[in-house]
Parts: C-alpha cells; structure tokens; sequence
C-alpha cells in the first residue's frame, strides 16, 4: 500500500454519492451539495527530476509505500510536520492541508541541513532489480525526496491560489 501525494492548486470537486461525508458541503438549488478537495496531477518541465525515478518523473505527485514515507519524515525530522495530531499536514488519510510559508522554512530548511550533512550525496533512486545484478550506485532516496518536496512546496506557495498538499 501506498500513499498518493499531490502538491499544488487545491480545487473542490463536488461528489455525487449522498453517502459521502466531508466537512465540505454547501446547499445548491436547494440541496445538500458535497464536494472534496483535490489537487490534480502536473508536470513542469523546470521541476527536478532523479535517476530512476520514472513514476514521478517532472510531476507535483509522489506514492510511496507507507512505511517508506513515515520512515521518510523520521530520518529527515520532518514527522511531527506531516503526523502531529492536531495540525499535522498528513494528519488525515485521505486528507488535505493548506501549505503555508512556515511549512515551506521548515522543508527547506531540513533540506539545507541535510545537505550540510551530507555534502557529497547525490539525489536519487537504486535501480530496482529482482536479481540485483545491478550494482548500487549510491544515490541518497532521501535527499531526492527532500528536493522534490521543497521544490513542489516552494512552488505551489508562488504560483497557486490555494496551495495545498493532498493525499489518498
């Protein structure tokens, strides 16, 4: 299992099964109306691109498995971030959160001390084979993704009306 991450342009879409519930619902023509936060998937030709990284490639999505995300946001200390209880930004899953500048300061500047520590480390991804015969190049799958999410942050808070970050 995993996780779908989009990072952009929150847009509500409204949802047609009435046994839905979401804290977003508004009275149209009458009716009780529910709608969903989404953000849809992009690509941006300047967004940073990793070796082996063909499932995201230039785009604000991510899917990592579960435990690949959590133990993401542990190593980096980014956990409390997206996690805390009461105002974390993956607090809920499925779930949406408005992106802010203090978010962003707090990517970047993770992203900065990592790189701090780790001077000689170059972003990306092992190519996966079931035999191995691949030999491991040393790509740091940490900084790859510590890189794209200060980019896609960075970005939404410049370029979207409502910046946000979305998973399912």
């Amino acid at each position: 299992m995993s996780y779908s991450i989009y990072i952009g342009n929150t847009k509500m879409r409204p949802v047609e099964d009435n046994e839905y519930t979401t804290d977003y619902t508004r009275i149209m023509n009458g009716s009780l109306q529910y709608f969903e936060p989404i953000i849809e998937e992009i690509r941006r030709p300047d967004a940073p691109t990793f070796p082996n990284d063909e499932m995201t490639g230039n785009s604000n999505g991510r899917h990592p498995a579960y435990s690949a995300w959590g133990e993401f946001c542990r190593d980096t200390g980014l956990y409390g971030l997206f996690f805390d209880d009461f105002d974390g930004l993956m607090r809920e899953h499925p779930g949406h959160a408005q992106l802010t500048r203090e978010h962003w300061v707090i990517i970047h500047t993770a992203l900065d001390t990592w790189r701090s520590s780790h001077p000689d480390a170059t972003p990306g991804f092992e190519k996966f084979s079931w035999e191995r015969e691949e030999p491991d190049v040393g790509y740091d799958a940490i900084l790859a993704r510590r890189v794209w999410l200060e980019w896609w942050v960075r970005w939404s808070l410049e370029n979207c009306e409502h910046a946000g970050i979305y998973n399912y």
